[in-house]
């Protein structure tokens, strides 16, 4: 499924928002956080495989790419 620009702009600033310290990327705390905002009740064993899945190159990340790939599938 192709991309508008507004959904786009709308996964980039999410991203941005939830790379907490600016680095270009997502670590496994900064998706805790994230997970914490949304109110969702998930563990922290929860939060490490759902992270494993999403760092879909393993580099111990989660990149835009990866985040846009996961949420288009939401």
């Amino acid at each position: 499924m192709k991309l508008t620009a507004e959904r786009l702009r709308e996964f980039k600033e999410s991203f941005a928002y939830n790379d907490r310290d600016n680095d270009g990327k997502i670590v496994l705390d900064e998706l805790i956080m994230m997970l914490d905002e949304l109110e969702a009740e998930v563990s922290s064993e929860e939060a490490r495989i759902g992270f494993r899945a999403v760092d879909t190159d393993r580099d111990g990340a989660i990149t835009l790419d990866e985040f846009i790939d996961w949420w288009q599938d939401r």
